[in-house]
């Protein structure tokens, strides 16, 4: 695929044709609002043992240390506020008949800044689900210490058994509902907009691959090219929050 020369007219003649869009977004996305990402070379596994604190055998191993972090991940997306592209992506479900946000972040910024249509594949930080009926549930019901002991774990009200973190760990499979919603949008789509992911992930699940196959237009935001560049049309080296809100700006004077 020829890779086009990034021009803000090619992005907004994109969006301006199309009816069925999907969003992949990824860390990057929530980089910008403050929120330090796991994978960079300075990112959170640098000092977090991923086998400790994304796995269910590390959980099991260390619930304490495994919570707290979790706990520390909550206060710092308590803090965060949703930036430019999260907004924009927001506006976008209204604007196309046929929209899905799939998000790899377990943050809730998108919520915050007014998503509705979206699946989170990974999980969300703020949720618990127990380790016997699997019933999840939200922290913020709950009047949880600011960091928990042995005493102090999350149970389930149900079971009294412990809660995990409701997050997809290494391992693990993403939810079916998740993924079923997630491959039939990347698969009927005509543009898909890709935004602050490496698709180092299990290789992006294939979702561009998907669109791409069925003659979607791809459009990545990301300052650094990744494995996902490849199948895009048009790659604009741009943080999100910054130029996604000058070319929505500019579609709303095109059309």
């Amino acid at each position: 695929m020829k890779l086009m020369e990034y021009r803000i007219d090619a992005v907004v003649e994109a969006f301006s044709g199309a009816e069925r869009v999907c969003v992949f977004t990824g860390a990057g996305a929530s980089k910008e609002s403050g929120l330090p990402t796991f994978r960079e070379i300075d990112g959170e596994w640098k000092h977090y043992d991923p086998m400790t604190f994304a796995t269910l055998e590390g959980f099991l191993s260390e619930p304490v240390q495994v919570w707290n972090m979790y706990r520390m991940r909550q206060r710092q997306i308590g803090e965060a506020q949703p930036n430019g592209g999260h907004s924009v992506i927001a506006q976008m479900e209204r604007q196309y008949p046929h929209f899905l946000l799939v998000t790899q972040n377990v943050d809730d910024l998108h919520e915050r800044a007014g998503s509705r249509k979206l699946v989170k594949i990974h999980g969300d930080c703020w949720g618990m689900r127990c380790l016997q009926c699997c019933e999840t549930y939200d922290t913020r019901d709950f009047d949880f210490p600011a960091e928990f002991t042995t005493e102090t774990l999350p149970i389930c009200p149900k079971c009294e058994v412990l809660c995990r973190p409701d997050i997809v760990w290494f391992g693990e499979f993403v939810p079916d509902d998740a993924m079923h919603a997630a491959v039939w949008s990347s698969s009927t789509c005509d543009l898909m907009l890709v935004v602050g992911t490496s698709g180092e992930v299990s290789g992006g699940y294939g979702f561009v691959e998907r669109a791409a196959m069925n003659g979607a237009t791809i459009v990545e935001i990301n300052p650094t090219e990744g494995i996902l560049t490849q199948h895009a049309h048009i790659w604009v080296p741009e943080p999100a929050g910054v130029v996604l809100p000058k070319i929505w700006q500019c579609l709303t004077m095109y059309k």
